[in-house]
């Protein structure tokens, strides 16, 4: 079976005699051709596309054509360079670095490319064959008025194009008496001809390659009874400048990249403690839920939630004012449209069209996009264009969990008189984009909706054709081109400077200033009685580097009790009166804290704030310590640090019993640990303490 591509371009490449030039101080046209090939087959690398590109060399050292074997003497300097093949930047590197001191026929070459076409390239089909000739026509060539048409025939017959780059075939004045022959076969086969600077002006961004849109086929489903066929297509949607990478392996040695060889990667499971191998009808599958490995078994897959067959299903009808813009996540979006050929619901859409615009309505729709994906929800919003297009727009809409809510300050109310309102006006008119730029240009806008070109993009795939042909220099920097896509047209700011200037002298703004903190000069007295070296060694300190270090000072008050010293910092909020409750609890998560990051390895610093915090207890209300520590070893209990609790309990720091304070809820008998798992723990895990309402929701799934 053919394998099916986009486009098959032979380029005649002339790097003959004729193509070089006396003048260093441009380019001659053989360096032109070469850059003009050059961002050719690297715009068909970029885009990815089912294209084939082959090269033919005019004025070559070598004579290698199959018309040449075929009719020896003829066909002469004509070099078959590269067969019609995938771009690559292999092609880009072999390219000629200089012309030759030969000169070959233009019309010869291209009779040679179509008989490639026809009788060398096989195994694939193509609609599109392009002949791209590139040549100054300063060689004569030998065609007549006979074979020409004869050659323009054969060319219209096979649905060959003729383009021609690098010079103008429809000037008034020709050089040769030749071109008038090949401004005829481009005519006749429907090509294009262009100068270099345009063509480089074309090429100078990458584009993707034009894909047709393939449909999403489903029924959209309102309520038990209404299904309408539809199809949707993307309109906009977040895709990655490089969809599919192909990896390949470095050899050290030539530092070459090869894609045929590869790393072998072997994965073993260990038991861990004895270092076995566990062999794969030994192994359980399991999940991690934070630290915890959850196994799970076949016989739990039947508990996994199932989304369903692909579906788009109608929850309900909302106001659409209810909808703003901060309710959709972005990621894309798409246009619902009847099924093609399917009158009956393509009425049906136009019809729900209608209902929401007149009803002012939207609606929440639930979309499994195939059978094992996750459903999604979306927003359904009418579209009508003026020419007759009726479709329904559909965008992803965010849950509650990922809206995020920005406060900002209030700002203070200005009135503005009617001389600023003005000036604001004026401003907007000569900011005006659809208007950005002389009648020189071809379109008077600046930035079109849907036709701006994305500058990391491109920078993107600018760093790509670099490293590739560079594998050893560094990135360079956006080019001009790239950077101009940041500019202000220069008709907007000519016309903005003077109302800019006016808005400055309506609007006088006050500076801000930003009170900085007043920092602390240790003032010395100059002792008379130093001598020289104390001088010099004063002076040396004085040039050496100043770094500001915090000064501490007794001034400066605690605010909250950190980890560094919790007794110290207790004991300080004490005097300055803080309430009690606010300084227990401030302490018991200084302990957690401790106890949690355990730095010195004993828990030592944690022990002592714990003991200091007891002991100021037993002289108070010893509640607080107590519904503190019960909670707590309950946390520690769940996160399997027992050996917290036992220390705990080794140095004697568990409840206030009413021995120790009257006031304690704790009997000496009351103290005992399995007790206390028993019945405290039990409680949480019971079934009487989860809402009914919980219940009914899981029941339900």
């Amino acid at each position: 079976m053919s394998q099916k591509v986009d486009q098959a371009t032979i380029i005649i490449l002339d790097i003959g005699k004729n193509t070089s030039s006396d003048d260093k101080s441009k380019n001659n046209f053989f360096e032109n051709a070469i850059n003009c090939t050059k961002r050719i087959i690297e715009r068909k690398i970029m885009s990815q596309g089912k294209d084939l590109v082959g090269i033919l060399l005019l004025g070559s050292k070598k004579t290698k054509n199959n018309l040449a074997e075929q009719c020896p003497g003829d066909f002469k300097r004509i070099e078959l360079f590269i067969d019609l093949e995938t771009p690559s930047w292999k092609m880009i590197r072999d390219l000629p670095t200089a012309p030759t001191i030969a000169k070959g026929d233009w019309f010869d070459a291209l009779i040679v490319a179509a008989d490639y076409f026809k009788n060398c390239f096989s195994g694939y089909k193509t609609q599109n064959r392009r002949i791209l000739l590139m040549t100054n026509f300063e060689s004569t060539s030998k065609v007549d008025e006979s074979q020409f048409e004869q050659v323009l025939n054969g060319f219209k017959e096979e649905d060959f194009q003729v383009d021609v780059i690098g010079y103008d075939i429809y000037s008034d004045t020709y050089k040769n008496n030749d071109v008038h022959f090949i401004r005829r076969l481009v005519d006749g086969t429907n090509g294009v001809s262009a100068l270099f600077d345009d063509t480089m002006r074309y090429l100078v961004f990458h584009k993707k390659r034009h894909v047709n849109p393939m449909p999403w086929n489903v029924d959209l489903c309102i309520g038990p009874n209404i299904k309408i066929p539809v199809s949707s297509y993307i309109r906009i949607k977040d895709e990655h400048v490089v969809k599919s990478w192909t990896k390949a392996v470095r050899d050290p040695v030539t530092g070459s990249a090869s894609v045929t060889e590869a790393a072998t990667k072997k994965t073993l499971y260990l038991n861990p403690e004895n270092k076995d191998v566990v062999k794969s009808p030994e192994l359980i599958k399991g999940f991690h839920y934070g630290q915890e490995l959850i196994p799970f078994l076949d016989v739990d897959k039947t508990l996994i939630y199932n989304s369903g067959p692909k579906s788009l299903t109608v929850y309900g009808f909302t106001d659409a004012k209810r909808v703003q813009w901060q309710n959709l996540n972005g990621d894309g979006l798409s246009y619902i449209f009847g099924r093609k050929g399917d009158k009956k619901a393509q009425e049906a859409v136009r019809t729900l069209v209608e209902c929401l615009i007149d009803s002012n309505l939207v609606g929440i729709v639930r979309r499994v996009y195939n059978n094992g994906n996750a459903p999604r929800m979306y927003v359904l919003m009418p579209v009508i264009d003026p020419n007759d297009y009726v479709c329904l727009s559909m965008a992803g809409i965010c849950f509650k969990e990922e809206i995020k809510y920005m406060a900002f300050p209030q700002i203070e109310k200005v009135t503005c008189n009617k001389e600023q309102v003005d000036a604001f006006k004026d401003l907007i008119k000569a900011m005006d984009l659809t208007n950005a730029y002389n009648d020189d240009y071809d379109d008077n806008e600046a930035f079109p909706v849907a036709e701006t070109i994305s500058p990391s993009i491109q920078y993107v795939l600018d760093c790509i054709a670099f490293r590739a042909m560079n594998p050893g220099k560094p990135l360079p920097p956006p080019r001009k081109d790239i950077m101009m896509l940041f500019s202000v047209p220069e008709l907007i700011e000519k016309n903005s400077i003077d109302i800019i200037d006016k808005l400055k002298t309506l609007f006088v703004l006050k500076k801000v200033e930003i009170k900085k903190r007043n920092k602390k000069q240790d003032v010395s007295s100059n002792d008379d009685g130093m001598d020289s070296s104390s001088k010099m060694n004063e002076s040396i300190v004085n040039d050496l580097p100043k770094v500001d270090l915090p000064i501490s000072s007794k001034s400066d008050k605690i605010k909250n009790i950190g980890t560094v010293d919790p007794i110290n910092d207790y004991k300080a909020l004490k005097d300055l009166g803080k309430p009690m409750k606010e300084i227990v609890s401030e302490m018991t998560n200084a302990i957690e804290c401790l106890f949690h990051s355990n730095l010195d390895g004993h828990c030592s610093r944690a022990l002592d704030a714990m003991k200091f915090l007891r002991t100021e207890s037993i002289l108070g209300d010893p509640s607080d310590y107590n519904n503190w520590l019960r909670n707590f070893k309950i946390e520690l209990h769940n996160r399997n640090k027992d050996n917290i609790i036992e220390l705990i309990k080794e140095k004697q720091l568990n409840y206030i019993i009413k021995d120790e304070n009257s006031l304690s809820k704790y009997d000496s008998n009351d103290c005992d640990e399995s007790q206390f798992y028993e019945m405290d723990t039990a409680p949480n895990i019971t079934e009487t303490d989860i809402s009914t309402e919980v219940n009914d929701f899981f029941n339900d799934m």
